[in-house]
């Protein structure tokens, strides 16, 4: 998925030649300590930041020259560790507006074309509900999303990925400020969703979380790759205990 990623920042090397692989399928974890590049590593693959150097592979081809909008079109989505919800908009609109490919979107096909427009929109809207319902938040379709909890918010963003039809889902934190109730919610939509064909990168400080979801895991240290392997071997690499868990 990403060969020999590279960024600096002032001649600060945030990420420094840092490869990764996303198995088809599978739900893959990346952890590290604090000022690791975890998140920047993010931002490389999605491209809201350019790499200084490297390679981004998506669906057998590069997509580091790519707009961010347009891998989002190609089914690769993320979220933020501060989920970005428009809180003067119901959780219905939120959910609408990250709908791709609306014939209303352009002005002349709402005067030209308006049964095509109404009647995709109504697809939309009852596509949006039917992702609610399976979060949980169906109950406050029509409520302020600012009125949420931060567990909720994770949650409203998972599902509006939901409406681009993803084909990888890179997660940043999921289970950050959430009560652990809520964390259980959010990994138990993680498992369905993957059961159901979703793949998926998390980012988490979660160790449960990670464990518990995770078939294999990356480790970065100072933007660098440290290891990689499944939980179990993660767990126990003196390496990643050394710099990532203080032992």
């Amino acid at each position: 998925m990403a060969n020999g990623l590279s960024k600096s920042f002032g001649g600060i090397r945030a990420v420094d030649d840092a490869t990764i692989a996303v198995p088809q399928g599978s739900i893959t974890g990346l952890i590290g300590p604090n000022g690791a590049g975890k998140t920047t590593l993010f931002n490389l693959l999605s491209n809201f930041i350019k790499p200084d150097r490297g390679e981004v592979i998506f669906d057998g081809a590069p997509i580091q020259q790519l707009q961010s909008h347009q891998i989002a079109q190609q089914g690769l989505v993320r979220t933020f560790q501060v989920a970005r919800v428009l809180s003067r908009l119901s959780v219905l609109e939120n959910m609408l507006l990250a709908a791709q490919h609306q014939s209303g979107e352009r002005f002349w096909n709402v005067w030209l074309k308006p049964r095509k427009v109404r009647e995709e929109e109504l697809r939309q809207r009852e596509r949006a509900i039917e992702i609610l319902e399976t979060v949980g938040l169906a109950h406050m379709t029509h409520q302020y999303a600012g009125s949420l909890s931060g567990g909720q918010r994770k949650l409203l963003e998972l599902a509006r990925t939901l409406m681009v039809r993803p084909k990888l889902i890179l997660l940043d934190e999921p289970a950050a400020g959430v009560n652990p109730t809520l964390i259980n919610q959010i990994s138990d939509h993680i498992r369905r969703l993957n059961q159901e064909g979703l793949t998926f990168l998390v980012i988490e400080h979660n160790m449960d979380v990670i464990m518990s979801l995770c078939d294999r895991v990356w480790v970065l240290a100072e933007g660098r790759n440290l290891a990689d392997g499944t939980p179990e071997e993660i767990q126990t690499d003196q390496r990643v205990l050394e710099a990532y868990l203080g032992q």
